[in-house]
């Protein structure tokens, strides 16, 4: 048993190895790495001399999950499907029909002979919403609404623009729309393309670094738990609590929509990322530090009510207010970074707040659409 534990810590410490590489942006190298690990994981599997659980179901998930980063999709669905026909624990077997799961995503993620331009990108859904071809609309088209907000604000960052909370600036949106295609069948897949129709100048090398920062941060926010590394990577904070208020709606709520997944096509390579994080358990946009100013003591609040009244306060908020059942009105700050983007499309709409009262304002946290 010895020798099992051995090549399999080996394995975790390489696949540790592995996501740092993917997150610094060494694609190859990590790729590297977990087949590396994906070696010692089956080493370790081959050394069980008997089906002897937990043991057994966990190294069988942790290979299928390795086999699944590589792509080796009918090896992961096998080692999955091998475990699950033993007697594996409960919640084990859970992870392991979770890992079927995604290998069949991963499937539907493939192109499957649909072409992809350098600055377009596939996207996919799945879960109860979503047939053969058909999905609910509401799901679907917040989700490409919200998709080319943050693209917008990708493109504005890259070229260094100070963040507005008036939208993406007007050379930007009129350079890079977001455009979209007939939807296809299976877990209901559109092409989005980041640039001008046909026929209309666009810089396509340009297009394609925002198509793939957006694919970047989304792999990022789905395989860290680390505010920190998103950090890193947005350094702005108004641009970083965007991009966390955005992604949240972009993901998917673990019921509705289950996994919601982007595909490129690099050379002869497809690139794949799997966001199945549910939005719940995403950092929340107020994670990004405030203005020390803003911070009094508080305490924590929620309430219902529809959203009326908008108004720009400053540099770094600006304030909303919130009428309830009976007639009550809440003052709500909403920080740099949510208000035109976030708060704004649910104009007029029920909604939940949650945040942060201080005096005689809130100071938001979160936002929702009421059920």
């Amino acid at each position: 048993m010895s020798e099992i534990n051995e090549l399999h810590n080996k394995a975790m410490d390489i696949a540790e190895l592995a996501l740092i590489q993917r997150l610094q942006g060494n694609g190859k190298e990590a790729q590297d790495l977990v087949r590396q690990a994906l070696e010692f994981e089956r080493a370790a599997i081959q050394a069980l001399e008997e089906p002897i659980e937990p043991t057994f179901s966990v190294l069988h998930r942790s290979a299928g999950s390795l086999a699944l980063q590589c792509g080796e999709l009918r090896l992961a669905e096998q080692l999955a499907s091998y475990a699950l026909a033993q007697e594996p624990p409960f919640e084990i077997a859970e992870e392991l029909r979770d890992l079927v799961e995604q290998v069949n995503f991963q499937r539907h993620l493939q192109l499957k002979g649909v072409e992809l331009g350098s600055d377009e990108v596939q996207m996919s859904l799945s879960g109860r919403e979503v047939g053969f071809g058909m999905v609910n609309s509401d799901e679907f088209v917040g989700r490409v609404g919200d998709a080319s907000r943050l693209i917008g604000r990708i493109a504005d960052r890259q070229r260094r623009s100070p963040f507005s909370e008036h939208g993406p600036r007007k050379i930007t949106r009129e350079s890079f729309p977001l455009l979209v295609s007939p939807p296809r069948a299976a877990s209901f897949a559109v092409t989005l393309r980041v640039g001008r129709p046909t026929g209309q100048q666009h810089l396509p090398s340009e297009a394609q670094e925002i198509v793939d920062e957006f694919l970047d941060v989304m792999e990022i926010l789905e395989s860290s738990a680390d505010l920190r590394v998103l950090q890193e990577r947005i350094p702005e904070a108004p641009y970083l609590r965007n991009f966390l208020g955005l992604a949240k709606k972009i993901a998917p709520d673990g019921d509705r929509v289950q996994q919601v997944g982007f595909t490129v096509r690099r050379g002869n390579r497809e690139r794949r990322v799997s966001v199945m994080k549910p939005a719940a358990r995403m950092p929340l946009p107020s994670s990004v530090e405030l203005p020390a100013e803003i911070k009094k003591p508080g305490k924590a609040v929620e309430f219902r009510g529809t959203l009326r009244f908008a108004d720009a306060i400053g540099d770094d908020s600006s304030k909303i207010k919130i009428v309830d059942s009976h007639g009550k009105s809440h003052s709500v700050i909403v920080p740099l970074g949510m208000m035109n983007d976030i708060v704004r499309p649910m104009w007029d709409s029920e909604v939940v707040i949650r945040g942060i009262k201080r005096g005689r304002a809130t100071e938001l946290q979160e936002i929702d659409l009421a059920d």
